[in-house]
């Protein structure tokens, strides 16, 4: 089974040969330390994921607008993206949601002032991130694109940011256009999202995702709770804490967190192994290479 076909069946809870494993971010400053040079391009980031077993890429937008606005889609791009499509790894591309940009363009506060207040800005500013991303969908399959990940976080260690009512009023239903969007074209969809999202997973599957990515652990999300209430519709995808990167761990540590991961979420397959945040410069490369190793060694029922 190649890597593009095990994520396909993961994503539809067809039989894998293995877990298949993938991040939503790896940072260059890791790549450069493997690498032993300054610039990192396609052909370095290929030999990394490569080198770790890696099933699936994320591929990260690029704006050339500055902000305050949210860009026209052909302002954003993803590099190296026709390079990607044509590797054998399963490619997402990563779109930001309304929360993200808002967040981005009104700040933290002034976001969560306006979301509440219902203000004519704020629904506008969720309208123009819809536009944005569905004309991006579209460029997105028309590239070869495999799979679409909307990140947009609305939660934290304690739960969601804002009221469930209020998220499900002016969120939701542009994230469920945006997923319809994607799935006409053929393509699956995954939120993102870090924080406690136990309030709102229904919603999640409601919109229409075909996988979450993160499942945070530290902020509560218990994976195998997860499976067993929404395994059957979503696809799950993380929840490694990265401190078990980052700290020192012997192999047996390691190898038992890895199997309770896998375990508790990789029953009747859709499973995709992961850390919940990304890979980053301060983690232990002997660790990283560990982990994808026991995963891939699981037995996958």
């Amino acid at each position: 089974m190649n890597k593009r076909t095990r994520v396909e069946h993961a994503i539809k809870h067809l039989p894998v040969d293995q877990v298949p494993c993938a991040e939503l971010i790896i940072n260059d400053k890791l790549i450069q330390t493997v690498a032993g040079r300054a610039a990192v391009g396609f052909a370095e980031r290929l030999a990394f994921v490569d080198a770790l077993g890696l099933d699936a890429i994320c591929l990260q937008p690029v704006c050339n607008s500055a902000l305050p606005s949210v860009p026209v889609a052909g302002e954003v791009v993803f590099d190296d993206i026709h390079d990607w499509v044509n590797s054998d790894l399963f490619t997402f591309a990563v779109l930001d949601g309304p929360m993200g940009w808002s967040g981005k363009i009104l700040g933290f506060e002034q976001m969560l002032m306006q979301m509440a207040r219902s203000t004519p800005a704020f629904c506008e500013l969720v309208a123009a991130v819809e536009t944005l991303n569905i004309a991006l969908i579209e460029r997105l399959a028309a590239s070869g694109i495999n799979g679409i990940l909307l990140a947009d976080d609305i939660a934290y260690n304690q739960g969601v940011i804002a009221r469930p009512a209020l998220l499900r009023k002016l969120i939701f239903p542009s994230l469920t256009a945006q997923v319809e969007s994607a799935h006409k074209l053929g393509l699956p969809v995954f939120f993102h999202s870090d924080g406690n999202l136990t309030m709102m997973l229904e919603d999640v599957v409601d919109a229409g995702f075909d996988g979450l990515q993160c499942i945070e652990k530290l902020a509560g999300m218990n994976i195998g709770e997860v499976k067993r209430q929404y395994g059957a519709r979503l696809c799950l995808w993380g929840n490694l804490d990265p401190a078990e990167l980052i700290e020192p761990r012997s192999v047996s540590q390691l190898e038992q967190t890895v199997t309770q991961i896998v375990k508790a979420a990789g029953g009747n397959s859709g499973l995709i192994f992961g850390t919940s945040s990304g890979l980053f410069e301060n983690m232990r490369l002997e660790n990283v290479k560990a982990v994808y190793e026991i995963a891939k060694r699981q037995t996958v029922c």
